[in-house]
């Protein structure tokens, strides 16, 4: 029996305006962001849903603060992606966050996490741009040895440099300003309590309030930027002087310079490991280079590469012998992040990942502040895409590999309880042999079986990435199609884009089917200025024998007068009976439902059966989540805004994404074999 879905007043965030509408009015728009799949007839657009194998009962939480968000406007919701490679690189988590950002106006609370992984000498997010002066050493949670403490970004820079600084351009690569971030919070520490660190806004120095309990800084910058710079100041006068003098000192700025030609050479020497021959009358080429045949420039090619890794290391040491020679004793300061956030309601995404990173990269022993750093953080919804370097192995032990899942999960659950979980199947990958060969990796299909089980037992979702690319052997046709790389473990960024525009469509589905069963009345929310709205027009159907979905026309905001009460509960009018009676001569769902699709629940977690890949009725993009005020953040007086969010919507028609067969229904193909991406 369908239920009839709730109406919910003047979700745009315009205060003045009182219409009433319902979930099933708002807007719905195909996505700027579709994309054909008839020439990917490789990729199973049929699996492309979150599945849930214990039901989606604990994903209410993260639903409802969404809810909050969408339908009145206020409160914050937190995601974390969590990874390798591919998440270090923030190409698929940067276009989901792109989708997030610029399909919904107005909903960002903030870029999140970010760090200057350039001081690391490793390669920076594509998101945003990493600048650092002066001489820094690094710790990686993938390092042999590891020597400061790490925390939830699992990285860290130290310099006992006076010249250091570090700054991060987080609009650099958009062709509009998307950021303005008021709020800061730089986690780190010295081992004095001689310098600390300063936000240089306007070529002034803030200075932060420490929070000792913590170890972090608290900044909050007097308008909103788009820019962070750090930079470092010690707490007496006196000793600041002396730095001052110290930088202006002729010797110091040779002995730099000395150790910035080592830092070229070694650039070179890892150059020369990956076969690339420089000009020799040019170094600027010479880097071109290598940022052109990869996507991680700065860091070894192949990250699953030890011998490249290890050489890496052995470069750092190298250059910290030289920054011992140049820069004299003086306490040394360690960042391990930086939170930036804004006071508006909206989402924050963050990316966090480390080249080759595995699941117990992250535990207490390398990591002890990733508590206390994520409890200023606590995030609603933890993505996990961290197996590939896992599944590495000659012989993968899935009990193993589930078992340090289980650590980390209740590292998690310390600082957020209510915390939804979703798992990522690693992506197909090969195995290089020797030059030039590769074989497919067996342990694709072992891996996907243990996200299963894991999902089962953590009552969480899982996106089979490995099952919707294609399945054991499609890392190859991903790379005859152009999106993945030649050492068929990664992806190219339109690889990546592809990936996220799947993934974001899969988590929308699921939040729309959280909509339509929402109650089947609820009180409507009271606004400054009630207003009643006029019946909305019939909604405009496309008739059934199209492969396209339904689509009910949204009302117009012009369209509301001044009578409704404060306070009030949905009427069963013609509105809502012709919503329910376009709800019932739709289709029915393509996405899986989260109970009727999960296989039956075993008596034991290792017994989980895990469903092989079952075709569905090929889905149409999802509807969208209604817009929210494109003007939250923006100083924009209120009948403006009402004007430009008044607008009459057009009906849109959505584009299935992949063309519905007319033949019999695709058989049933075999459990695949898995092997993930970091």
């Amino acid at each position: 029996m369908k239920k009839k879905l709730a109406v919910i007043a003047a979700i745009l965030g315009i205060v003045s305006m009182g219409s009433m509408v319902s979930a099933k009015d708002m807007e719905i728009t195909p996505g700027y962001y579709d994309v054909d799949f008839t020439k990917y007839d490789f990729i199973d657009t049929s699996l492309n849903t979150i599945q849930f194998p214990q039901g989606s009962a604990s994903f209410e939480p993260f639903f409802k603060k969404l809810d909050t968000l969408v339908f009145e406007n206020r409160g914050k919701v937190r995601i974390l992606h969590i990874g390798g490679s591919h998440l270090q690189a923030d190409v698929i988590s940067g276009r989901i966050r792109e989708h997030l950002v610029k399909e919904y106006p107005g909903a960002s609370a903030g870029r999140g996490f970010v760090f200057p992984y350039s001081a690391a000498r490793t390669n920076t997010p594509a998101s945003y741009a990493s600048y650092y002066k002066g001489i820094w050493d690094k710790n990686k949670n993938v390092q042999h040895e590891i020597t400061k403490p790490l925390g939830l970004l699992g990285i860290a820079v130290s310099t006992r440099d006076p010249r250091a600084e570090i700054t991060l351009l987080l609009d650099k690569y958009n062709t509009e300003p998307i950021w303005g971030e008021t709020s800061f919070r730089v986690f780190g520490y010295s081992d004095s309590n001689d310098v600390e660190p300063v936000l240089r806004i306007d070529s002034m120095d803030v200075f932060g309030t420490f929070d000792a309990s913590s170890q972090s800084y608290v900044f909050t910058s007097p308008r909103p930027i788009d820019t962070i710079q750090i930079a470092f100041r010690w707490a007496d006068t006196t000793k600041q002087a002396e730095v001052a003098a110290f930088i202006t000192d002729s010797l110091f700025k040779d002995s730099v310079a000395r150790a910035d030609s080592l830092a070229r050479v070694a650039d070179s020497l890892r150059m020369d490991s990956l076969g690339i021959t420089p000009p020799a009358s040019s170094s600027q080429q010479m880097a071109q280079a290598v940022a052109a045949d990869s996507m991680f420039q700065g860091d070894c090619e192949d990250v699953l590469d030890t011998n490249c890794l290890n050489r890496d290391e052995d470069m750092q040491a190298a250059l910290d012998s030289v920054a011992a020679d140049t820069v004299p004793p003086r306490p040394h300061f360690t960042l391990t992040g930086i939170l930036a956030e804004n006071n508006a309601p909206g989402i924050t995404y963050t990316n966090v990942g480390i080249n080759g990173a595995k699941v117990a990269n992250y535990f207490e022993e390398i990591c002890p502040l990733f508590e206390k750093e994520m409890s200023y953080y606590k995030p609603d919804l933890v993505i996990f895409a961290i197996g590939i370097n896992d599944a590495n192995v000659e012989v993968f032990n899935d009990k193993q590999f589930r078992e340090e899942y289980d650590k980390l999960i209740k590292r998690i659950r310390k600082v957020s309880p209510k915390t939804a979980f979703i798992f990522e199947t690693n992506n197909d990958s090969y195995r290089k042999v020797r030059k030039k060969k590769y074989v497919q990796h067996p342990n694709g299909e072992v891996a996907r079986k243990a996200f299963f089980m894991l999902a089962d037992k953590h009552k969480a979702g899982v996106w089979d990435k490995f099952s919707i690319m294609g399945g054991l052997g499609s890392m190859a046709k991903w790379e005859k199609a152009d999106l993945a790389k030649k050492d068929k473990v990664h992806f190219k960024t339109a690889g990546y884009h592809l990936l996220g525009d799947m993934f974001y469509k899969a988590l929308m589905q699921a939040y729309f089917d959280h909509i339509a069963n929402l109650p089947a009345e609820a009180p409507v929310v009271a606004q400054a200025k009630p207003v009643q709205a006029k019946p909305a027009p019939a909604p405009t159907t496309i008739p059934a024998a199209s492969s396209v979905a339904p689509k009910t026309q949204a009302p117009s905001a012009k369209t509301a007068s001044s009578t409704a009460p404060a306070t009030a509960t949905a009427p069963a009018n013609a509105k809502a009976a012709a919503a329910i009676q376009a709800k019932v001569a739709a289709p029915a769902p393509t996405a899986t439902s989260a109970k009727t699709a999960a296989p039956a629940k075993p008596e034991t977690t290792a017994q989980t059966e895990v469903p092989a890949k079952q075709p569905v009725a090929k889905t149409v993009a999802p509807p969208q989540m209604p817009k929210i005020a494109a003007a939250a953040h923006k100083d924009v007086p209120m009948p403006e805004v009402v004007k430009q969010t008044a607008q009459p919507t057009q009906p849109k028609i959505q584009v299935p994404l992949k063309p519905i067969p007319q033949a019999a229904e695709k058989p049933t193909a075999p459990a695949p074999s898995t092997t993930d991406s970091k």
